[in-house]
């Protein structure tokens, strides 16, 4: 069976020598999963703004810039699903936004060196091997 998902985006937002995460409740792992920023696109949105309106929801941040990395099928296999890669710079506060219902969402920071490691998702893992491989 096809999946039918929207476009999304996965953001990558760097603060010096740290990458900012989140940890969340995933219906498909029996503990919680630590990603990238992350979500899909609402109907019009850009995925420039989709990364914008994630950072802030998610992390309660913004960015100076954002630039777009890779674009890619999450699991073509069964999903219609295609990821837009983003790096976030010049990270500052932002007036949070609500997070959705089903949304139980912990920011956390590590440092760049380790991060791909605890990384928990196949979307997290390929977006940041697709940033680090492109340094």
């Amino acid at each position: 069976m096809l999946v039918q998902h929207p476009e999304s985006v996965a953001i990558i937002p760097v603060d010096g020598d740290e990458v900012v995460l989140v940890r969340q409740t995933r219906p498909g792992a029996p503990e919680k999963t630590l990603e990238l920023p992350s979500g899909k696109l609402e109907p019009g949105e850009t995925p420039e703004q989709a990364v914008t309106r994630e950072l802030a929801e998610e992390c309660g941040l913004a960015a100076r810039s954002i630039r777009e990395l890779a674009a890619f099928w999450a699991v073509p296999a069964y999903s219609t699903e295609y990821v837009h890669v983003f790096l976030a710079t010049g990270l500052v506060r932002a007036d949070a936004a609500a997070l959705d219902d089903d949304e139980d969402v912990e920011v956390e920071r590590l440092p760049v060196a380790s991060a791909l490691a605890e990384l928990s998702d196949a979307v997290s893992v390929a977006a940041f091997a697709i940033w680090q491989l492109g340094r």
